[in-house]
């Protein structure tokens, strides 16, 4: 638990199993309601973690409201269990839904379908199936008040602009505080990694959504820039051009891989690509990350495919990729 500013603290939660090792929900104490922005996964050692550090700075959930950036079951789990129902849970009007599609099995057969038209087996999938944390821990009793871009909330002596920032969801949202320079930044901007951006149905080309939401906030003025995920910060300006180097390389690489070996599923191009986790080989890879790894894969593809660089066809139910 650590004070950033006045009325502004930042609570470190854990997400134990994730290599993210931590979520940073961040608290603003006003004096008629506060706002608590992310949550955690809907598992005993986040819910306990957010209990202690709540119950240390006196807040009253009766007079408390949570904004989640987006519907990632790490940012999204525990919301309805920690607000009565007098409280609210803000979100997207992009994301909202989605957060309900993660405990609809439907919707999760129809993903791993999909994945298998990607490379993935039928035994990976079915793995998935009770170790994957964004359909294990995501919210029950699901409820939401909508947002939109340009909405503005208030809290304390702070007003909160909302930025839409799709690209790792759909609806991802950060909060800007012009007076005090401070963005929220959710999943959007992260220093010790890059953030994950995969491919979604509802986002045809995820990555290049992702780089012109980049533009969005670039133009920010921003004193304190609070990322989701572990305790470094820096500036705005100088961790955007890192993101697009890091991307422009990331494509390039792509590309490089379907022009030499082309009729490739996005599961084996992935595990040609350059990934920094420990593993001798993408063998080795733990299913889940396996799964993150394909997904960003596939939203790289799909943007070369969006350029005009390559293409895919289904070859006996997979897809295989060629340039152009």
């Amino acid at each position: 638990m650590e004070q950033l500013a006045n009325n502004l603290w930042r609570l470190e939660i854990p997400l134990v199993g994730s290599p993210l090792k931590t979520l940073n929900s961040y608290l603003i104490l006003g004096q008629e309601r506060s706002l608590l922005i992310d949550t955690g996964f809907r598992q005993r050692p986040c819910r306990e973690a957010m209990e202690e550090q709540l119950t240390a700075l006196g807040v009253d959930r009766n007079r408390l409201d949570i904004f989640l950036t987006h519907l990632h079951s790490d940012h999204a789990g525990l919301a309805p269990e920690l607000v009565p129902e007098s409280g609210k849970i803000y979100i997207s009007h992009t994301d909202g839904p989605g957060v309900s599609e993660a405990v609809d099995d439907d919707c999760w057969r129809r993903l791993y379908a999909a994945y298998l038209r990607e490379g993935f087996s039928k035994e990976e999938t079915d793995g998935l199936w009770n170790s994957n944390p964004a359909q294990t821990a995501a919210p029950k009793n699901w409820r939401y008040t909508p947002l939109k871009d340009g909405d503005v909330l208030t809290y304390g002596s702070h007003t909160l602009q909302c930025v839409l920032t799709p690209g790792h969801t759909p609806g991802h949202m950060c909060l800007y505080e012009p007076k005090e320079g401070w963005l929220f930044s959710g999943d959007h901007i992260l220093f010790h990694i890059t953030p994950n951006i995969c491919r979604w149905e509802r986002l045809p080309d995820a990555l290049g959504s992702y780089l012109e939401s980049l533009e969005r906030v670039e133009k920010l003025r921003v004193k304190l820039l609070l990322p989701a995920h572990r305790g470094e910060r820096g500036d705005l300006v100088q961790r955007i051009s890192e993101l697009k180097e890091h991307h422009a390389k990331r494509l390039a690489s792509a590309l490089s891989i379907v022009q030499q070996n082309p009729d490739l599923n996005a599961c084996e191009i992935a595990g040609l690509m350059q990934w920094s986790i420990r593993c001798r080989d993408w063998e080795s890879f733990p299913l889940t990350q396996k799964f993150f790894a394909v997904g960003e894969a596939l939203s790289h593809l799909d943007h070369l495919e969006a350029e005009g660089k390559i293409f895919h066809e289904e070859v006996c139910s997979i897809n295989r990729y060629r340039t152009v």
